[in-house]
């Protein structure tokens, strides 16, 4: 019977990060190891269909083999609640049948859970309920800059052992270096006090789940309208240019890596902004941006994207890319691994 980790926790604490941390380590000590995400979030198009990203880069990196829809057979949409309800037995009958798929031939399964460990458990298809039913012992995962982490590592590991799952301890992620030390301290103590182990204090490493702007492109679906040689440049913020020139270019001077938001009627804006040289412009509403816009960014190597939304949209979907990780640019995963 295959033994299997399930790795939970607060949205964008480090979930896919540590699957990817404990995969490299299981597979040094020379044992087979798979991965499951049972229910996922449909963000990325991929032949017709909606796909998990973070199920993407897991089967890119592990190599797996298997389909997606059995490594991740239940894809939900941000109004999930419309499509799940209706098919609650259908989707338990599918993660089970994946399940029993995915371990026949490895001795650990990693499973992810959704993002956050209370997810659909309107449906039971939650963490605790697959904990107990698979066996499966939980790792939290949280981040967080304050005490608060740890308010919020006890209550999960309540609401999961209330209801039969197994917690092996928690990993406090993506803490700011000057709370390291207290993260050590006070709050491992009262977690430790609490019944949880924790098992890893991870400092926070923006480089590894910024946006590159070609992986902005594809998220807004956008046009490249010039500064292709720097696509792979990371993206660390976003300005909405709702300003005079002078405030977005006091702004932007005092922050590297920023990328503007702005329609492209707004050219003094896109002007003043691409001094300061901003990692990327993004235009919204079809808007195209004069020439003289594009001859400037080219000259200095700056993407500017085309968007078919309006600004509000456009940044609803940038949302969605926060705290990712991703694969490019390339050896990005293996200087932190």
């Amino acid at each position: 019977m295959v033994y299997s980790i399930y790795v939970a926790g607060t949205s964008f604490s480090g979930k896919t990060a540590l699957c990817l941390g404990l995969y490299g380590k299981l597979q040094e000590m020379g044992l087979r190891v798979g991965f499951f995400k049972p229910v996922g979030r449909g963000l990325k198009m991929i032949d017709g269909k909606l796909r998990d990203p973070d199920t993407l880069l897991m089967r890119e990196v592990m190599g797996l083999l298997n389909p997606l829809d059995e490594i991740t057979p239940i894809i939900v949409g941000r109004r999930y609640l419309d499509e799940i309800l209706q098919k609650c037995e259908y989707a338990l009958g599918r993660i089970r049948e994946s399940y029993e798929k995915l371990g026949k031939d490895k001795e650990i399964l990693l499973i992810e859970s959704a993002p956050q460990p209370e997810f659909l458990v309107s449906c039971g298809l939650d963490v605790s309920r697959f904990s107990k039913e698979f066996s499966s012992k939980v790792i939290l995962t949280v981040r967080g800059e304050d005490d608060s982490v740890a308010e919020r590592a006890i209550l999960y590991k309540h609401l999961i052992e209330e209801r039969g799952g197994k917690i092996l301890g928690v990993v406090l992620n993506f803490i700011p270096h000057q709370q390291m030390e207290r993260m050590k301290g006070v709050v491992s103590r009262v977690l430790n006090l609490s019944g949880l182990e924790v098992l890893g204090i991870v400092p926070d490493l923006r480089e590894l789940t910024l946006p590159t702007v070609q992986e902005i492109m594809e998220a807004l679906n956008a046009e490249l309208l010039a500064g292709e040689r720097n696509i792979e440049s990371l993206v660390d913020d976003f300005l909405i240019g709702a300003m005079t020139p002078e405030s977005a270019m006091s702004w932007l001077r005092r922050s590297v890596g920023r990328a503007l938001i702005t329609g492209g009627d707004r050219t003094d804006l896109i002007l003043t902004a691409l001094e300061t040289r901003p990692s990327a412009i993004i235009l919204t509403g079809n808007i195209y941006p004069s020439e003289r816009v594009l001859t400037s960014a080219e000259e200095k190597g700056i993407p500017v994207l085309l968007v078919p939304d309006d600004t509000y949209t456009t940044v609803t979907k940038l949302e969605y890319l926060d705290g990712r990780i991703y694969l490019s640019p390339p050896n990005r995963l293996g200087r932190y691994s």
